[in-house]
């Protein structure tokens, strides 16, 4: 797996390269008037936010971080998170392109909902992982046995995250501080 890993870090590395290929050519508006000069385009995202937030996102913290220092913490790609003012402007711009905007809105609310509850699953397994697994009832069970497989305890990560948001779960009450 971590061969299938590491592919898939190299092209979204190539993609966001490739982002910033484009952004460095994308024309913009000033005063009315569309600018197409290459060295004004450049001129005007190098010195933009957007280059600083693109550049940022692609540092290999990650990488570095588990050559050198020999952590393996996947936590440590969170500089990519950098990037989602760019899913927010495409999403923008589909909005106000779409026939149906009320579509691209519902189907904007469910990805959002699937995405915390996958952020929440993660940091419940990460607390569950700091206090102990199986060390109670509130964390996550014991990663031998029928928890062994990844797919399961992500399952079982995103079960208590859905339970926990929606409120429809019977769950234990937290008795220490990291629960």
């Amino acid at each position: 797996m971590t061969v299938v890993w590491l592919a898939l870090d190299v092209i979204f590395d190539a993609i966001y390269v490739f982002d910033i290929i484009i952004q460095l050519r994308t024309g913009y508006l000033e005063h009315g008037i569309l600018v197409t000069d290459g060295r004004r385009l450049i001129k005007k995202y190098i010195k933009s936010i957007y280059f600083i937030c693109d550049a940022l996102s692609l540092l290999p913290v990650y990488l570095v971080s588990c050559k050198i220092f020999k952590i393996d913490r996947p936590l440590l790609k969170c500089p990519r998170f950098l990037k989602v003012y760019r899913a927010r402007q495409f999403s923008s711009k589909v909005e106000s392109a779409a026939l149906h905007p009320n579509g691209v809105r519902i189907f904007n609310l469910v990805h959002v909902l699937f995405l915390l509850t996958h952020w929440f699953a993660a940091v419940y397994f990460l607390v569950s992982e700091r206090i102990g697994f199986g060390e109670g009832d509130w964390v996550h069970p014991n990663t031998t046995g029928g928890y062994n497989h990844t797919s399961r305890q992500y399952l079982a990560s995103f079960y208590w995250s859905t339970i926990t948001l929606t409120t429809i779960g019977d769950i234990p009450r937290p008795e220490s501080n990291w629960e």
